[in-house]
């Protein structure tokens, strides 16, 4: 191969490695990095919803959604885990019965904080009620 061949191949490859680059930069999930992983109460009563699920549904649509099953044994799609004051409520749907003014803050654990923070089993998160 000479040196011109070896030249043209080297860019080639490299227009090749950066179109590949720049490809996955713009493919990523835009799943509210950088916004706040928690809605003061004010937030929330700003979208006049009259629970907490429309209202999150409006500000934070990625907390409620289910990536399907995470097991093969047990086909119920994931979603976020409920809590308040460290007791487990139920899932998402548990929040259409919560009224907006009921809680002062909602904040979002990721699913490795939710580990740490409320125990193994939360493929999905946990989003928390915060009262008084």
């Amino acid at each position: 191969m000479n040196t011109s061949s070896r030249s043209a191949t080297t860019a080639v490859l490299l227009g090749v490695c950066l179109v590949a680059a720049c490809a996955r930069a713009t493919t990523q999930s835009h799943t509210g990095r950088g916004r706040s992983p928690t809605l003061t109460q004010d937030e929330l009563a700003a979208t006049n919803s009259g629970n907490l699920y429309d209202a999150l549904a409006k500000l934070r649509p990625e907390w409620l959604t289910s990536r399907g099953p995470t097991s093969v044994t047990d086909p119920t799609p994931a979603v976020a885990d409920v809590y308040m004051n460290g007791m487990p409520l139920g899932n998402v749907e548990y929040l259409r019965g919560v009224r907006v003014l009921d809680v002062n803050a909602v904040r979002y654990w990721p699913a490795g904080e939710a580990a740490a923070r409320f125990g193994m089993g939360h493929p999905r998160g946990v989003i928390e009620l915060i009262r008084g």
